[in-house]
């Protein structure tokens, strides 16, 4: 990975530099190291030097076609981006089944093009087919396959970085208890449990599906909650047990030998192979479930589908329950605090963890 450029070069092209001192702009030539002195002017810098390094591109194109090497396809040098740099990030894998979706969109539609033949208009009118939030997530993952690229010598500057984010409006809304209930009777038994302790424990889709059984202990159940990239800390909770969880706790129990509340038996097991337990449920799966679920239910008529709410949603009820009951709603949902913020550098054993009474009543949702 290359050096990261200094924050009064960032978003200049490549060998275009800021002089801080004179309040200048120079070039520098890669082919000699030479310097050009470019003005102060930042626009006319930006367009010489886009233009300079595109010249060189172009003779490193002739030099190639002469030795007989071929264009790399951007399919291909997302291949080499996927295998050889996204595992040094350490990413979670729901990270990185995100950016599965996102490579197949983005080879479908420009995969097979040189990749020093992606201009800015095409990246620009690829993105402006999606979602705002699909677009911009897709643009940021881009921005960093292209800035690879750049380190790589395969092309001049970023086509991605110079389009523009979209503006994200939220748009969808909050279950109304009478549509959660709704859905939550249209689903099958493994998504009542996970509908259940989401409205009792407030947690997220991914921290729900990672209770287990085997982390109850001195009258609490545990859970590491795990947070957004935005969020500054990682939740330690002790859920105490309840009559109202426990309740739910042994609806959870079945005929399935699992250590995951939330399971169900697959049907193909060979598809499981990867998964830390064939009964897990996988993220996307519940999500899909759910939404089959709500359409099963046919609450909600007359909203669009931006306006229609996920499972994730459910923690928006959670707190809102919690908050008019007089509960401590933050405390209950694992919101950040300070203090959490000292978990990072701590064993298990040491970590801060917070007690807190899930006894919601949500019987007029569950019954």
């Amino acid at each position: 990975m290359t050096r990261p450029r200094k924050k009064s070069n960032s978003g200049l092209p490549s060998n275009l530099y800021f002089d801080i001192r004179r309040k200048t702009y120079r070039y520098r030539r890669a082919t000699d190291g030479k310097w050009y002195p470019f003005g102060t002017d930042r626009l006319k810098a930006i367009d010489a030097a886009k233009q300079l390094n595109l010249e060189y591109m172009k003779g490193r194109d002739l030099v190639a076609l002469v030795m007989g090497e071929s264009t790399m396809t951007l399919a291909a040098y997302i291949e080499q981006y996927r295998t050889t740099i996204l595992p040094k990030r350490e990413l979670k894998k729901g990270t990185l089944d995100l950016y599965a979706v996102h490579f197949r969109k983005i080879n479908k539609a420009l995969g097979q093009k040189p990749i020093n033949e992606i201009t800015v208009r095409i990246v620009a009118d690829f993105l402006r087919d999606s979602t705002p939030r699909s677009s911009n997530q897709v643009r940021a993952l881009l921005m960093n396959v292209f800035t690879h690229a750049i380190a790589d010598g395969l092309i001049p500057d970023n086509p991605a970085a110079s389009t523009i984010a979209q503006k994200e409006k939220k748009k969808r809304k909050r279950h109304t208890q009478e549509g959660l209930k709704a859905i939550r009777d249209a689903s099958p038994q493994w998504l009542k449990n996970a509908i259940d302790l989401a409205l009792l424990t407030a947690l997220r889709r991914g921290d729900v599906l990672e209770m287990r059984f085997d982390k109850m202990e001195d009258g609490f159940l545990s859970v590491i909650q795990e947070k957004t990239s935005e969020e500054a800390d990682t939740a330690w909770i002790k859920y105490e047990l309840t009559p109202e969880l426990l309740k739910v706790i042994e609806q959870c129990r079945d005929d399935v030998d699992s250590p995951f509340l939330v399971h169900r038996k697959p049907e193909r097991m060979h598809a499981t192979e990867h998964k830390e337990h064939w009964s897990k449920v996988e993220r996307r799966y519940l999500t899909r479930a759910f939404q089959e679920a709500r359409e099963a239910a046919g609450c909600y008529a007359g909203w669009t589908k931006e306006e229609l709410p996920g499972f994730h949603e459910i923690r928006a009820v959670s707190v809102k329950l919690y908050t008019r009951s007089g509960e401590d709603a933050q405390k209950i949902a694992g919101h950040a605090t300070a203090e959490m913020t000292k978990n990072y550098l701590r064993d298990e054993e040491d970590v801060t963890w917070t007690k807190v009474s899930p006894n919601l009543d949500i019987t007029k949702i569950t019954e």
